[in-house]
């Protein structure tokens, strides 16, 4: 038995059970849905931020999801050259990169290039873990993980726009007790 790339494989080079991958891609299921989901509650800000119509808005959820048509077969002719571990670690820096693409450069087209960045590494942890679920939780456990993992998927969906909507109006709040800091009071 040897451990390759976190991944416990057997003497024939087959990957044995393990709870912790298990375990491991139910995170990544959450975060690939935490991503995905949060992009809606985004969309009101970025036709205010950048002023958008809303045919350019419609712009903004394609792209990402158009990224998934894209990067889904080469996601899995990567995960043959490669393996499971260096796929999603790609996967992860690719939509880091894209986050960041907006963070630095907030504006329409860095918008729709980093959402599209986004989908790319959403997709390619999508390639990875499905089938990794399989093997990792055992053939005859998958249906009952599958479920699990759409559950978490659900949960993730549930709560990824009410941690935005409570950061904006977490900061929101913030600003207006700044601003009444800051006034003066009326002297009568």
């Amino acid at each position: 038995m040897q451990i390759d790339n976190a991944i416990i494989r057997n003497s024939n080079g087959n990957m044995k059970r393990s709870v912790y991958i298990v375990v491991l891609i139910m995170l990544v299921f959450f975060v690939i849905s935490f991503l995905t989901n949060i992009i809606g509650p985004l969309i009101p800000d970025m036709i205010k931020g950048f002023n958008l119509s809303l045919t350019l808005v419609a712009i903004l959820p394609f792209a990402f999801f158009i990224a998934y048509g894209v990067m889904s077969i080469p996601s899995g002719m990567l995960i043959e050259k490669y393996r499971e571990k260096k796929i999603m670690i790609s996967a992860f820096i690719v939509a880091f990169v894209g986050s960041f693409l907006l963070a630095f450069f907030p504006n329409y087209i860095s918008a729709v290039c980093s959402l599209f960045l986004i989908g790319c590494g959403m997709a390619m942890l999508q390639v990875v873990i499905n089938p990794l679920l399989r093997t990792a939780g055992g053939e005859e456990h998958y249906a009952f993980y599958s479920i699990m993992a759409q559950l978490i998927f659900g949960l993730a969906s549930f709560i990824s726009p009410l941690v935005y909507s409570g950061n904006v109006l977490q900061n929101t709040s913030c600003q207006k007790n700044m601003f009444q800091l800051t006034k003066f009071p009326r002297q009568a």
